[in-house]
């Protein structure tokens, strides 16, 4: 028998959560593409065995549909609810979300889960049905700033459509924050 065996602890598998499976698939998927969520790559890149996967997945689309479910809630969901329990009015809620999802690099597995979508239907449906979720959220904060049901929707596909471009285009988290006040300015003005 070969002493290749994974450095990890004994019964290091028994321990790791689903969650822990969904905050390594998404760095999998950052760092090595599609490739990344196979489960025998994903597996190595964790340090345990295939195994441990079947321990909390039945299979590769479970997995898949429960890694976007994660992705939903955590930086869709729990960004939203963030902002709206802020005591602000619209437009500093506006602010407030650039500067989370920008400072905080709350997009930073947008680009790569978006690259998945032009493969495979099951992440084409999420983010479909995210970027539903995260407009009407966006167009909500400008009627609430007082602009009519036809400006907030073009300024809500603007300001989204700015939003998910920087993340694919501009890897530097610094290079995206630039300009913050000036952007939010120019979202923002009647």
């Amino acid at each position: 028998m070969s002493n290749t065996k994974s450095k990890t602890p004994k019964n290091h598998e028994n321990r790791l959560s689903r969650l822990d499976w969904f905050k390594y698939g998404l760095e999998a998927l950052r760092l090595y593409g599609l490739r990344g969520l196979n489960i025998e790559p994903l597996s190595k890149f964790m340090g345990v065995t295939k195994g441990s996967f079947y321990w909390h997945f039945k299979d590769r689309e479970k997995f898949y549909k429960s890694l976007l479910k994660y992705w939903e809630d955590e930086l869709t969901t729990a960004v939203i609810d963030e902002i709206k329990a802020l005591p602000v009015d619209a437009g500093s809620r506006l602010k407030a979300l650039m500067e989370l999802v920008f400072n905080e690099d709350a997009g930073r597995y947008e680009s790569d889960v978006r690259s998945w979508a032009a493969f495979d239907k099951i992440p084409a449906r999420s983010i479909a049905k995210i970027d539903k979720q995260r407009l009407k959220y966006v167009k909500s904060l400008f009627e609430e700033m007082g602009f009519s049901k036809k400006e907030a929707e073009i300024r809500s596909r603007l300001f989204y459509l700015y939003i998910v471009g920087e993340f694919m285009i501009l890897s530097d988290t610094e290079e995206r924050s630039k300009y913050l006040k000036e952007k939010h300015k120019f979202f923002t003005s009647k």
